[in-house]
């Protein structure tokens, strides 16, 4: 247990209602006897696909939290307040299908979800400085959880935070698996912080900063189609998202970090599998078409 930081009590807040999603079945498709079929023989996709729809591709060197919230294996990350991946490139650290509505034997549509990585973070929420001959203890606070900053409309398809919840992301030869408290639901803990004499004691927590890019899938008429534009195949229409996660880690320093950036690395995984054939906006289901409205596009 850590000198300047010791947990005294957890709260924990009830978690939201939530819809959970399942993969899609690849296996077969609906017979769609109900629908009437457009005239649209669509445009074949170029992009090859890749081996892995879903793939965590994590190192096998797990993440465990100390009391003081560091992470022994991603000790380098201590000291900036910002760390950018090191590829120049916001990597994609978790890729996916989820199910936006689903009529047995009539049709179904699906999100395809490329999730990248653009920053991990450390945000100041307090700091105490002790002039004083004698230690010095507070008792602080501080929350877990998700916000979505931009695109919240995605949650009219399916539901973004329980997406993340018990995703697995690999950085500095470590593992972070986002728990349902940083996800679906929040938890608020109050911690002891012990500052010493004539000493400062500043508090972070880390933040994860992800984006978001989706694009859809109706499946319809006995087939697969991505769901282009209005009036044409290309690009596929796409929600983009951005998520910033306050995690449970945190740590005390006795200095002020200076904002950086960091560099750090991470695991990749493979994009998110598209349909073969792309058909025109107008021309995919009438649901499919009313649910890209639901969700802002």
């Amino acid at each position: 247990m850590s000198d300047i930081v010791s947990e005294t009590m957890t709260d924990v807040s009830s978690a939201a209602p939530r819809t959970m999603f399942s993969s899609h079945n690849t296996g077969a498709h609906y017979l769609y006897s109900k629908l009437a079929i457009v005239s649209d023989p669509g445009m074949p996709v170029e992009i090859a696909h890749e081996e892995e729809e879903t793939s965590s591709q994590i190192p096998s060197q797990g993440f465990t939290a100390l009391a003081s919230g560091r992470a022994p294996s991603a000790s380098g990350l201590y000291e900036y307040l910002v760390y950018k991946p090191s590829s120049g490139s916001t990597p994609r650290v978790w890729s996916g299908r989820k199910t936006n509505f689903s009529y047995p034997g009539d049709e179904a549509m699906y999100s395809c979800v490329n999730r990248y990585l653009e920053a991990i973070k450390w945000v100041q929420l307090m700091s105490w400085k002790n002039d004083t001959s004698a230690a010095q203890s507070y008792a602080y606070s501080y929350t877990t959880g998700m916000n979505i900053t931009h695109g919240k409309e995605i949650n009219e398809g399916f539901n973004l935070g329980a997406s993340y919840e018990g995703m697995s992301m690999g950085y500095e030869h470590s593992e972070k698996t986002f728990k349902t408290t940083e996800t679906t639901s929040s938890k608020t803990k109050t911690i002891t912080v012990n500052v010493p004499a004539h000493s400062l004691v500043v508090f972070y927590q880390r933040r994860f900063d992800f984006r978001d890019e989706v694009t859809f899938i109706c499946d319809a008429w006995g087939q697969y189609w991505n769901i282009g534009p209005w009036g044409g195949y290309t690009p596929l229409v796409q929600k983009n998202t951005q998520v910033q996660i306050m995690a449970e880690e945190y740590f005390t320093s006795s200095k002020k970090l200076p904002s950086g950036p960091g560099s750090v690395t991470t695991s990749y995984v493979s994009r998110a599998r598209l349909a073969d054939t792309t058909r025109k906006r107008e021309n995919v289901t009438q649901r499919s078409k009313n649910m890209l409205v639901k969700m802002g596009l």
